[in-house]
């Protein structure tokens, strides 16, 4: 699902990116999957560290908390860091991407996960893979009860 919204992300900003970083079109799938990558990475992390609430402020339609605030810092600096030290982008070049795309995809996730009520993490675990039995939680689960049950 999170695919999805990047490939309408891609088709809505990338184009930008082509005439900003002067990178052959090519690029820009390696662009959106550093993008995907390194959100997906923060926010599962957020959540299997018990931080679920950061992380339903940033994609609500309310303001951040101070710890929504810091997981999209730390998405923003993940996506800068990777451009440059995957794609030699430049740190300023990286920055620019960084400002197009991440608040376009923190919007698209928003709208999102505004389909529920505001206390339902549902739709962020189906986005990120964290939720239910497949998920990673439940992976987690599963392996934690296999072993406390031996």
């Amino acid at each position: 699902m999170l695919e999805q919204l990047i490939n309408s992300l891609k088709s809505e900003v990338g184009g930008q990116f082509a005439g900003q970083t002067n990178l052959p079109a090519g690029h820009t799938d390696q662009i959106f999957s550093i993008i995907s990558n390194v959100a997906k990475s923060e926010v599962t992390r957020h959540i299997l560290s018990g931080k679920l609430s950061d992380v339903m402020s940033l994609f609500s339609k309310s303001p951040n908390s101070e710890g929504a605030n810091q997981l999209q810092s730390n998405i923003s600096s993940g996506v800068v860091s990777d451009l440059t030290s995957k794609m030699g982008l430049s740190p300023e070049m990286a920055g620019n991407i960084a400002s197009t795309a991440l608040p376009a995809l923190l919007e698209k996730i928003t709208n999102h996960n505004s389909t529920t009520p505001d206390d339902d993490p549902s739709p962020l675990h189906e986005l990120f893979g964290t939720g239910g039995e497949s998920g990673i939680l439940g992976s987690a689960k599963n392996l934690l009860g296999g072993l406390l049950n031996k």
